[in-house]
């Protein structure tokens, strides 16, 4: 099919290529028009003390990022819209379906959004979402840094304990100081005997000789007792170190979550009608767009349709005619043609009547 043919046949057919885009847009228009009233509202978390800070848990360049990040997570968890629907009546449904998080530009403010056409359930569903969301990020590390708390304070306690069973198995208070006492007296019974042999007392001197190597014993004893007291009060040093860390980070968690009170932080929106003229002209106009193009396409497929139909009538009536008597013959053989009577080159015209008389 040439182009200018498919031009007049869609001239033939412009009620078709007119009507059909103008019903869908009606007809899509209709639908939405009848569609419930919406209602939307927008509950705003501006957390400028919660991101980018020393004592923060979102910090760095990537900060912000991470608490968005998180934040869209969390409020999307099965857990909180749970809560949500729990503390609100909304529907299921209409929760996971209309609840949405975004990023406010490039801050770290994060808008959340609900839609519904129950006008007193959208405000209190975003407040809710945002509140909850934001307990479960900050009230989970203080749950951690209270375990980390308790674990770091076990630790300590039980090497508290291992040093008091130590004391009571040896009898020794601190053991560093009995060495060094024991230590003393080795030295003090040496020098006595190096004074008596000075004093020109060899029987003196050679009677200290057992009691200082009795000594001696005794010093060579706390060798294995040190080096277990010594590992034991490396343990206290460090269980000591985790705890002040632990109460650290417990009491900076504490300080998170306090700043992430929901009423210092999220800012709720009164409920709005959603415009529906901008989406119901949009899509009336894609609607009519599409139609316009199935239009064309079935004028072409109605033109193809009638000259294929053209075409078996012109070949069944050319069918009948070559079966009729002689019809073969005359279908065959070219008519004769005829004399024309003022060419004299084909020969003596016809004789007039009179000539014949």
């Amino acid at each position: 099919m040439e182009i200018i043919d498919y031009i007049k046949a869609a001239r033939r057919r412009l009620w078709l290529i007119i009507l059909l885009p103008l019903l869908s847009a009606a007809v899509a228009a209709g639908i939405l028009f009848v569609q419930p009233v919406q209602y939307t509202a927008t509950a705003t978390v501006n957390p400028p003390a919660l991101v980018g800070g020393l004592s923060s848990q979102y910090t760095g360049a990537q900060g912000v990022n991470q608490f968005v990040a998180q934040f869209q997570a969390t409020a999307s968890s099965p857990v909180i819209r749970e809560k949500v629907e729990a503390l609100t009546g909304a529907d299921a449904a209409d929760v996971n379906n209309n609840l949405s998080v975004t990023q406010v530009l490039a801050s770290s403010s994060v808008a959340v959004s609900y839609t519904s056409p129950k006008k007193n359930e959208v405000s209190p569903v975003v407040e809710a979402a945002s509140s909850l969301t934001l307990k479960a990020l900050f009230s989970s590390q203080v749950d951690d840094a209270k375990a980390r708390q308790d674990g770091a304070r076990k630790a300590l306690a039980d090497t508290n304990a291992a040093i008091d069973a130590f004391t009571a198995k040896y009898k020794m208070a601190d053991p560093q100081k009995a060495y060094e006492a024991q230590l003393s007296r080795v030295n003090a019974l040496i020098q006595q005997q190096a004074s008596l042999q000075a004093a020109g007392n060899p029987v003196g001197a050679a009677a200290m000789a057992a009691p200082i190597s009795t000594a001696k014993a005794s010093l060579d004893g706390f060798v294995p007792i040190l080096a277990q007291y010594n590992v034991l009060q490396a343990n206290r040093s460090s269980a000591a170190v985790n705890v002040n860390e632990a109460d650290t980070a417990a009491a900076q968690a504490e300080v998170q979550l306090a700043a992430a009170d929901p009423s210092k932080v999220v800012f709720v929106g009164t409920a709005q009608e959603v415009d529906r003229i901008q989406p119901m002209v949009q899509t009336a106009l894609a609607v009519a767009a599409a139609a316009f193009v199935l239009s064309l396409l079935l004028v072409f497929l109605l033109e193809v349709i009638a000259r294929s139909r053209t075409t078996a009538a012109v070949e069944t009536t050319e069918s009948r005619r070559a079966d009729l008597p002689g019809g073969r013959r005359h279908a065959a053989e070219p008519p004769a043609e005829r004399e024309d009577p003022e060419d004299s080159t084909s020969g003596p015209g016809p004789l007039h009547p009179a000539t014949l008389s």
